[in-house]
């Protein structure tokens, strides 16, 4: 047989009706390359796939089983009953390939509400998941995600038309001032101000969404959590758009241990933590400073960072960690979720908030001080 990689149609098409199964079965790999993201109707696809079609029915389980892996790269029709016979095989081999080919198909037809760029990343992730608990944690898994999308999207729906129906109705206003000849300039140059500003907010909004929804490769090493604290603090301050006085922050605590962490993710949760500290200051004349000890206990690491500032009633600290929820005029909800993400799923630790209205809050970030390497 020719290199696989160089075959023609007519040869291509002539291996895989081989008497010799091997030659066959190659060719079947060969025809899988070619069909993968195929346009259904290509006419040289159509033939390729039709002699694949009638493979399903082959002696051999092995042609029968490269058949099903075949149909789980290409969205042609054709494959649905191929699948939905090889799925009762006498064959066992065959079946488990089968059902894996339908559920891969399946997870594509829903790719583009998750996002179809991550679609080899997301059935990755489902298959270890079908691996460890079966096909039914896998649906149960993916029918779950699929709720947690559908509520994101719903919310940030909500948020966007939030800025867009007042963005739309100042362009109206605006055009009609401009059509006028008496409109003063200042009444222009209000309107077109109003406008960037709801365009900055929802510049905010798409640019934290992003953040929030980044997947980062995550580098963890050994770091000096003094340092780390540091950094964070000058990252919060120099961030801080606001040039009222602001309070100070001390640091306090056994600093110098050293902390297993992905250092630019760290820094962004406790950024986030105490630029909602800072913020929380209304009074400019009372202005205790933040405090942002460590604590080490065991084997876990405890951040702390504890305010004087507006505090929050029970309500907003509920609403605190949800997407979206915000009290500030120019907030975007996405601070402190971001911040519970990195801290809860992406170091294994855990965020919690105390907080009184009136009196201020505290933020504990709770991380192990060691990463424990998964051997499964």
């Amino acid at each position: 047989m020719a290199t696989e990689e160089m075959l023609s149609e007519r040869d291509l098409l002539a291996a895989l009706d081989s008497p010799d199964w091997p030659v066959a079965l190659r060719a079947v790999a060969v025809a899988d390359k070619l069909i993968r993201g195929c346009i259904v109707g290509d006419p040289g696809i159509e033939k390729v796939v039709a002699k694949l079609v009638t493979l399903a029915n082959h002696s051999k389980w092995e042609i029968r089983r490269a058949v099903a892996n075949a149909a789980a790269n290409t969205p042609h029709p054709s494959f649905e009953a191929v699948l939905a016979k090889l799925i009762l095989d006498d064959n066992s081999r065959v079946r488990q390939a089968a059902e894996h080919a339908a559920l891969r198909r399946r997870d594509s037809r829903h790719a583009s509400t998750l996002g179809k760029q991550h679609e080899d990343r997301i059935n990755s992730i489902l298959d270890d998941i079908e691996a460890r608990f079966g096909v039914r944690g896998r649906d149960a898994v993916k029918r779950a995600s699929e709720q947690i999308a559908n509520t994101f999207a719903r919310e940030l729906y909500h948020e966007i038309i939030k800025l867009l129906s007042p963005l739309a109705a100042s362009a109206d206003r605006l055009r009609a001032q401009l059509s006028s000849t008496n409109t003063p300039a200042n009444v222009l140059a209000a309107e077109a101000e109003r406008i960037r500003r709801r365009v900055a907010q929802l510049s905010a909004i798409l640019n934290a969404m992003r953040a929030y929804t980044a997947q980062p490769v995550l580098d963890y090493q050994p770091e000096v959590l003094r340092e780390v604290i540091e950094e964070g603090v000058s990252l919060a301050l120099e961030s801080d758009p606001d040039k009222s006085p602001r309070p100070s922050v001390e640091i306090k605590g056994p600093l110098n241990v050293i902390v297993d962490i992905a250092r630019a993710r760290l820094v962004q949760a406790l950024t986030n933590v105490l630029l909602n500290a800072i913020e929380s200051y209304q009074d400019a004349h009372s202005l205790k400073p933040i405090e942002v000890s460590a604590d080490l206990q065991g084997a876990l690491v405890t951040i702390t960072v504890k305010d004087s500032g507006c505090g929050m009633s029970g309500e907003a600290q509920r609403d605190a960690l949800t997407l979206f929820a915000t009290n500030k005029p120019n907030g975007t909800g996405f601070g402190l979720p971001l911040a519970t993400k990195i801290i809860e799923s992406e170091h294994g630790g855990r965020l919690s908030i105390e907080s009184v209205k009136g009196l201020g809050t505290i933020v504990r970030m709770t991380i192990p001080q060691h990463r424990q390497v998964d051997s499964a």
